[in-house]
């Protein structure tokens, strides 16, 4: 929710008067019901400028957008860095990749369990970790 949120806002704070959001699918992670969203999306606006997926799937839409005829025309956005969203970055089917740095997440998130539970001498210091955008010029 906020990830959509915080995606929208932007936008509107940033688009020109032509910009006209559609809405909201909601695919709940599942690649089939995602792909099918999209393809009744691109049949309904044959002139969709962008995709944004705040959630999974992202390799079921990138099979749609490069089978579709107007699928390289839209611009998509997803999450997490992956060899098959690398793959769509390179090919022209992804745009950007906004990657959350889960490693970074996770060690963080242990170091911070074993420092309460007082299981290491390390001071942990929680800044926040900051996500990476890749496109295809800079993976």
């Amino acid at each position: 929710r906020d990830r959509v949120r915080g995606f929208f806002d932007y936008l509107m704070e940033t688009a020109t008067e032509h910009f006209e959001p559609i809405g909201a699918l909601f695919g709940h992670d599942d690649g089939d019901r995602n792909a099918e969203q999209l393809l009744e999306a691109l049949k309904r606006w044959p002139d969709l400028a962008g995709l944004y997926n705040a959630g999974g799937a992202n390799s079921a839409l990138n099979d749609v957008l490069r089978r579709n005829p107007l699928g390289r025309q839209v611009f998509f956005v997803g999450h997490e860095l992956t060899e098959r969203s690398a793959v769509a970055l390179r090919e022209g089917t992804m745009d950007v990749v906004l990657d959350q740095a889960p490693e970074a997440q996770a060690r963080r998130a242990m170091d911070l369990v074993l420092a309460t539970l007082n299981l290491h001498d390390l001071q942990v210091e929680n800044p926040p970790i900051r996500f990476v955008t890749f496109t295809a010029e800079n993976l």
